[in-house]
């Protein structure tokens, strides 16, 4: 009896072990207003650690995607497009692959040439962990001091020339 009752306990504890993950996860949803939360094990295609911080001082353009999201392989090529002409040192643009095979990852970016827009990678999920995004693509505007200023659900033709009036307006404040 006492075993069944240690066992009954030690399950309700898991459960509520379980449950309060869950609820913590889902409280670290970031979004506009928040301070942008940090990469935790995102790297770029070198194995260097990626960090939100040390782009502060300049705007940051982040999309979270993957090579088995079609909108994301539409995103990518307009945003680098706009990184070409854009970038420079108070704006910096960063694509965030969230493919769980790194190899995949790789091939996908290499596929989408980007050379303007850096290329991380998180195949563990933890960025996807900590942003939440709702869909993807999702991309956000940090602006200088790390604040989440804008978040931008999905890609649709066009979506690029909206995000790129959004920044100008955000830079001009």
């Amino acid at each position: 009896m006492r075993s069944s009752i240690n066992r009954l306990f030690a399950a309700a504890l898991a459960v509520v072990f379980v449950l309060a993950s869950h609820h913590a996860a889902a409280d670290a949803k970031v979004r506009k207003g928040d301070r942008a939360a940090e990469l935790s094990g995102v790297k770029d295609r070198r194995g260097k650690r990626v960090q939100v911080r040390s782009y502060r001082g300049s705007w940051l353009v982040i999309t979270f995607g993957a090579s088995w999201c079609k909108p994301c392989s539409k995103e990518l090529p307009a945003l680098e497009k706009l990184a070409k002409k854009k970038s420079g040192k108070k704006l910096k643009f960063l694509a965030v692959n969230i493919d769980k095979d790194l190899g995949k990852g790789k091939k996908f970016a290499k596929r989408m040439k980007l050379s303007k827009m850096r290329a991380a990678f998180d195949p563990a999920g933890n960025s996807v962990d900590t942003y939440d995004p709702p869909t993807m693509p999702t991309t956000y505007i940090i602006g200088p001091r790390g604040i989440v200023r804008h978040m931008h659900k999905g890609y649709r033709s066009g979506d690029d020339k909206k995000l790129w009036n959004k920044l100008e307006k955000l830079m001009s404040k």
